[in-house]
């Protein structure tokens, strides 16, 4: 089952979200936990170098959408995303409806560039970015590594002049 991208919306969490929020990106350990909910409580508000969003979809909560920006590390304008669904609502159309809705809200707050990566073997999400119309940009060779194995990621960006 797709669904209709205009449906997909990006909005503050609501405090009764909590417990949903860290199941959706899978916090369990009881320190971040705790370093999750600062940035939850001031979700639509940036904290640190973060801004936490709720991924709504059809009126439910669905996924939680991540924007940084280092002030040290990336020039003015430009934004890094993070982006995670729920297991159930992966493969809907969803995560391409987010990535469309997070470049819409970036450019409109005066940034013009949104970037973000995926796990290689994460077909899904790579072309939730081409249907996006995010572009390809490169690998990052040997991002992450996890239990001794390190992972290439595949990095997409949109910027506000790709969609003239």
């Amino acid at each position: 089952m797709s669904l209709d991208h205009s449906q997909v919306s990006l909005r503050s969490y609501r405090e009764n979200e909590f417990e949903r929020a860290c199941a959706i990106r899978e916090i369990t350990s009881p320190e971040k936990i705790e370093r999750f909910r600062d940035r939850f409580m001031l979700s639509g508000q940036w904290f640190d170098h973060y801004l936490h969003l709720a991924i709504e979809a059809d009126g439910e909560l669905v996924g939680d959408m991540q924007l940084r920006h280092c002030n040290f590390t990336m020039p003015d304008g430009a934004l890094e995303m993070g982006l995670e669904l729920a297991p159930e609502f992966r493969g809907k159309g969803i995560g391409t409806g987010a990535l469309k809705a997070v470049s819409q809200y970036a450019f409109a707050q005066g940034h013009h560039r949104v970037e973000g990566s995926t796990a290689n073997e994460n077909i899904g999400m790579k072309r939730a970015f081409e249907k996006a119309g995010w572009k390809f940009e490169g690998i990052l060779h040997n991002l992450f590594v996890e239990d001794g194995k390190p992972s290439d990621y595949y990095s997409y960006a949109i910027t506000k002049f790709d969609r003239q």
